[in-house]
């Protein structure tokens, strides 16, 4: 008799990002935050994600879940690039 087994290590039918997590293209670009994941086999197949462009606009965009790929969610101390600020003075 032949049974049947789910292997629990087989995700090629289920999307590898959820709703929270950190990504990026997998061609590069900035760390986005997945905001939705549609269902399989609907219109609104896909993954949107948001993001604070190079001048602190907030975007928005829909990919292809193959696109995308995990990264952690916080950042090493090393890659962090302070800007300096300077005060403003008043004149009189």
């Amino acid at each position: 008799m032949r049974t049947a087994t789910l292997d629990s290590f087989d995700t090629s039918s289920v999307h590898s990002v959820n709703v929270g997590d950190v990504v990026t293209l997998r061609s590069g670009g900035a760390r986005m935050t997945v905001t939705y994941v549609g269902c399989s086999g609907r219109d609104d197949e896909g993954v949107l994600c948001q993001w604070f462009d190079e001048h602190g606009e907030l975007r928005q965009e829909r990919f292809d879940h193959h696109q995308l790929q995990r990264e952690p969610r916080s950042i090493p101390a090393g890659s962090v690039k302070l800007r300096a600020f300077t005060p403003l003075v008043q004149t009189r």
